[in-house]
């Protein structure tokens, strides 16, 4: 049963061919993020590697049209888990799967044997409160910096506030901070993706919303920064190294 319910639960999770629009046609087209974590077993990290490779393969032979990528968690709670996202499609195109049980036996030879689900969630692009879209774009960074934000559900406003200020703060020249709001499954308040290119990027100074709100020459940053106090429950802070080897960038 519990072999059974994990290639359940991975065939619904992985990559999954849509016949919603023509191949390419949904790069930056919607604000649907779907985000999928996996902990390899034991010893299977290679194997699992090999594997979801070919079952990328799979997906682009079906004519897929949405962006996979992979990632490796390299530090925080999270090390060593493997998440795999689709961005930049609307919420519609997920509703047609194509063959679900061909997606489903593939990744049951090539995938599930080698890992252990870990979580499933879904969320929508928050475009307001960000500075730059480069994962619906299509236009991965070499790694990013992951912030998972839990809110008190009463200081919603108060948070999106102090987000907002914290992106006029940020200079001209600063890598894109993506702000994502939770739809469904074991999610957060708010998810931040920051782009980075390499440690060096710190060098930089710290970006955080305090950091921001801190240089801030609004004369509310010092009213919002104490209200962010109060607003924030918890900040998960962890490192996504990118994997082109482990995503699949229709037409590429």
């Amino acid at each position: 049963m519990r072999r059974l319910f994990a290639c359940l639960l991975l065939a619904a999770a992985l990559p999954t061919a849509h016949a919603a629009s023509p191949a390419g046609s949904t790069r930056d087209s919607g604000d649907a993020a779907h985000l999928f974590g996996y902990w390899p077993k034991p010893g299977q990290r290679a194997a699992f590697d090999e594997g979801y490779r070919r079952h990328l393969a799979w997906h682009r032979q079906a004519g897929d049209p949405l962006v996979w990528y992979g990632w490796y968690v390299s530090d925080g709670k999270r090390a060593g888990m493997f998440v795999d996202g689709s961005f930049g499609a609307p919420f519609a195109a997920f509703d047609q799967r194509v063959d679900p049980a061909g997606d489903g036996a593939d990744a049951g030879r090539n995938v599930t044997p080698f890992v252990e689900p870990a979580f499933r969630a879904s969320y929508r692009l928050r475009r307001d409160l960000s500075s730059g879209f480069p994962l619906e774009r299509w236009q991965p960074s070499p790694r990013l910096q992951v912030t998972r934000y839990m809110v008190r559900p009463d200081a919603r406003a108060a948070f999106e506030q102090a987000v907002r200020l914290a992106r006029a703060a940020l200079p001209a020249d600063a890598p894109a901070h993506t702000w994502y709001e939770p739809v469904s499954g074991d999610a957060p308040g708010y998810l931040r993706l920051v782009a980075r290119q390499g440690w060096r990027d710190h060098d930089r100074g710290a970006d955080n919303l305090d950091a921001l709100l801190a240089r801030s020459s609004d004369p509310q940053a010092k009213v919002v920064a104490a209200a962010l106090a109060d607003s924030v429950i918890s900040a998960d802070i962890e490192t996504w190294e990118y994997r082109v080897d482990l995503s699949l960038i229709p037409n590429r």
